[in-house]
């Protein structure tokens, strides 16, 4: 993140302005003084970071979500469908191709979501 960051720094001299651009490398510049052991726990931080749980609805916002759903199918209505998958939360637009109720999957941009993994449903 920090390698990519680059500071302008103008510099002034008799005959008028040099600008010099410096890039800052942030965190790679110190791994080398780190210890191995240090370095490994910096890469599990940073991946446990980004890791998420998934979050249990109660019966409320699941009618809710079966509502809109409802809604979006009759209507041919477009959806913003935010839902969970690889310890993440993932966000979807596009209007729904298929809900499949027996095999428990919702269809849509060619992404077979589901339905215990939904978390929302907003109407576009």
């Amino acid at each position: 993140m920090y390698d990519k960051i680059y500071l302008k720094l103008l510099l002034f001299d008799l005959k008028g302005g040099i600008e010099m651009n410096f890039k800052d490398r942030g965190n790679k510049k110190w791994t080398a003084m780190m210890l191995i052991e240090h370095r490994d726990r910096l890469k599990e931080l940073k991946a446990s970071e980004k890791e998420r749980k998934k979050p249990i609805l109660d019966d409320q916002e699941k009618k809710v979500i079966n509502y809109r759903l409802q809604q979006a199918l009759q209507n041919n209505l477009s959806v913003e469908i935010k839902y969970y998958e690889d310890k993440r939360f993932k966000i979807t637009n596009g209007r729904i191709d298929k809900v499949d109720i027996n095999q428990k999957y919702i269809l849509i941009n060619n992404l077979k979501i589901p339905l215990d993994n939904l978390l929302e449903v907003k109407l576009e």
